[in-house]
């Protein structure tokens, strides 16, 4: 049987070295991601031998992540089913790539059914393409960008440090007020999530940056390496009445990350109109498709 325990802080130098060699480019094979969200999902891990596998609950019941790493994923694919079953619970396999939907079913023909919501595809750029945000379809983002300067000639990045994470941590506080109306449950988990992140955020590794104007946070962003070349993107948050915070919060973090990585995560969109529309205008260089496996 596999033996789940509650994720820690002490399970990242091991779970790293597994998560970083996966093929996957989804957010949920960063460290980061299962760590800052394990209150509001109960995240667990179980490792055995060089593999890993993760599981947690949602509203709907018990999710697995797919099994990852070197060794015998057959063997991982029947130690989750019985898992699954000595619990009571339905198998499910949640975030799979195309190429694990593959490897699921070679290993076990017949065995999963599989289906898939858009609502959990991560938008994956160019880092580059961000950064300079060049040609006539970016042109309203530069527009955009042009209005904050010219409204804020005063206005800085500064990279998050431990001097100035707290200041991140009121500004958020202040955005929950304006904001928890939209959509109260989804964003109240959040704000678990970005709390656990700004508490462990030196010890998780996180890079991100802040933008200034009039002296006063109005923009930040911050995440983590999800492999060699990608980073993801955990968090951006911006005063929505203040025109350009967004778009120049995540050109400024591009024109940072573009020299270490080639890609940006910027997670899924959960099917928010408002927000698929905004990440869609950004045009992914992929739009990362994930698949659901269950079986009884």
């Amino acid at each position: 049987m596999l033996e789940f325990h509650p994720i820690t802080l002490a399970d990242k130098p091991r779970a790293e070295k597994i998560l970083y060699a996966t093929e996957n480019m989804g957010c949920e094979y960063c460290f980061g991601t299962l760590y800052i969200w394990r209150n509001v999902y109960k995240t667990k891990l179980a490792f055995h031998g060089d593999m890993l596998v993760a599981k947690y609950v949602t509203q709907h019941g018990t999710v697995y992540c797919c099994p990852t790493g070197e060794g015998d994923f057959a063997q991982m694919l029947r130690l989750v089913i019985a898992d699954a079953r000595a619990e009571g619970n339905r198998v499910v396999i949640g975030g799979c790539s195309a190429a694990e939907k593959e490897k699921i079913e070679a290993a076990m023909p017949g065995v999963f059914k599989f289906s898939a919501d858009d609502s959990s595809f991560d938008y994956i750029y160019s880092a580059e393409k961000l950064a300079t945000l060049s040609g006539k379809k970016y042109h309203g983002k530069r527009n955009h960008i042009s209005a904050f300067i010219r409204n804020n000639p005063d206005w800085a990045f500064e990279e998050i440090t431990p001097e100035n994470l707290g200041k991140c941590a009121s500004m958020n506080e202040r955005w929950l007020m304006l904001n928890e109306y939209k959509d109260e449950s989804a964003i109240s988990a959040e704000h678990n999530a970005l709390n656990s992140a700004i508490a462990d955020y030196e010890a998780l590794g996180f890079y991100g940056g802040l933008i200034k104007a009039g002296g006063e946070i109005v923009a930040f962003s911050f995440g983590e390496k999800l492999k060699d070349g990608i980073f993801c993107t955990h968090f951006e948050k911006a005063y929505a009445t203040v025109q350009g915070a967004y778009p120049i919060i995540n050109r400024e973090m591009a024109v940072r990350l573009k020299g270490d990585y080639e890609l940006i995560n910027r997670e899924e969109d959960t099917g928010a109109p408002g927000l698929r529309k905004a990440k869609q205008s950004y045009y992914p260089e992929i739009w990362l498709e994930k698949f659901t496996a269950e079986c009884d």
